[in-house]
């Protein structure tokens, strides 16, 4: 899609930092956000808030009837995630179900939710990780969850051609946003320095403007 002034766009888990910052983003450069938050305060800014769990059949028929209820949008921005930290062979059944559900299975059915309700020409933006890059010690059910949803966007690219729908593969770095220090199981290694969100919010929405399908690690400057 072109410039996003006028646009309206569904962010999804837009309380955490990177989502707050894409929330800032998008209205600073005139758009119309319909935000889902979980957990956290509401970030400012947006046309509509909707306080759903996307796991939830419920919390996505209602994030579906808010998208509806505006006309639909223009692009979708799926921010939201857990993350979780231990060798493989220690991580506990409950805690793969759970992250497998919460970075795959329930993004992948609200995207199925509301695609007929992004308009032709518009975006659909995930963002999955440096971990379908970088084979990680200790997150291979992170990085099984993260890949799985970068696999299936390309399927999905090639599936929404023909209503000339971009879709974008968002892999960033390790980023500033706490998201290791609230695991929802195991103990985060020692990591370097992260990005800073607002760049990197900055350089999403960039190619969302300018139709890019993939910002692979590299395509993210400190």
């Amino acid at each position: 899609m072109t410039a996003l002034s006028g646009s309206r766009i569904l962010i999804v888990g837009a309380s955490g930092v990177l989502g707050t910052e894409l929330v800032k983003e998008c209205v600073k450069r005139g758009a119309r956000v319909i935000a889902t938050t979980h957990t956290g305060e509401d970030p400012l800014g947006c046309e509509k808030v909707v306080h759903v769990d996307i796991t939830q059949s419920q919390g996505r028929s209602e994030i579906l009837a808010a998208v509806r209820e505006t006309g639909g949008v223009d692009a979708v921005i799926v921010a939201s995630g857990v993350v979780g930290f231990g060798l493989h062979d220690s991580v506990q059944p409950h805690d793969i179900a759970r992250l497998i559900e919460v970075d795959l299975v329930a993004p992948l059915q609200l995207i199925t939710d509301v695609s007929s309700s992004v308009s032709e020409g518009g975006n659909v933006t995930v963002l999955t990780g440096a971990v379908v890059d970088v084979a990680t010690l200790g997150m291979s059910t992170y990085t099984a969850a993260k890949a799985g949803l970068s696999a299936a966007m390309a399927v999905i690219r090639r599936e929404v051609r023909s209503r000339k729908i971009t879709v974008l593969d968002a892999r960033p770095p390790h980023t500033e946003t706490g998201l290791a220090s609230r695991a929802v199981f195991g103990n985060a290694p020692s990591l370097k320095q992260g990005l800073d969100p607002s760049n990197v919010a900055r350089r999403i929405v960039d190619a969302i403007e300018s139709n890019e399908s993939e910002l692979p690690p590299t395509a993210f400057s400190g």
